[in-house]
């Protein structure tokens, strides 16, 4: 049985796509293995397409120091600025639903790794599997990130195209 205030109080949670926020944090409490293995293969290419935008496909040069210096300057600063995720941070903040991202996210990465939330401390097995879990939460921070602001498509820099490139590792390797 539903309550009647139930609906308001999940919009003053995740926001007005609170429902699209929901989907995703319940499919992701129930990840298959092979599920989870494809989350964080899709993170992994995440991570890699993310260095090579940063090192502007000429490799890195000046190994890690080089990467860091370049941050702040030219091309490199631009395409940091032009991430996705850093689109979809400062359109949070613009429209005041950093909250409902924070909130989405930790919720949602809770449900994907169960044995971290469940507090089973002390427990190396439970401590291991959070952390082979990162990938899958990464994906899926991103997915809820990009539920929670879907109804801002349209405003400013954050685009029909920043909210396909947010959702795809989740939606591509997800069967919802």
């Amino acid at each position: 049985m539903t309550n009647a205030t139930e609906p308001l109080h999940l919009e003053y949670l995740y926001g007005p796509q609170w429902q699209d926020a929901i989907r995703i944090i319940e499919r992701s409490g129930q990840l298959t293995a092979e599920e989870r293995e494809k989350l964080n293969a899709a993170s992994k290419k995440l991570i890699q397409d993310k260095v090579s935008a940063l090192s502007n496909g000429s490799g890195l040069e000046g190994g890690l120091s080089g990467l860091l210096a370049g941050l702040g300057m030219g091309a490199n600063a631009q395409t940091v600025a032009s991430h996705p995720l850093n689109i979809a941070a400062a359109t949070a903040k613009a429209f005041g639903r950093s909250r409902n991202v924070q909130l989405a996210g930790m919720i949602a990465g809770q449900a994907v790794s169960p044995a971290a939330a469940a507090g089973t401390t002390g427990d190396l097995s439970g401590l291991l599997e959070s952390f082979g879990s990162i990938g899958a939460v990464t994906v899926v921070g991103q997915a809820v990130t990009a539920a929670v602001l879907g109804d801002l498509i349209g405003q400013g820099e954050f685009t029909q195209a920043v909210f396909d490139e947010l959702m795809l590792p989740w939606s591509s390797n997800i069967d919802v």
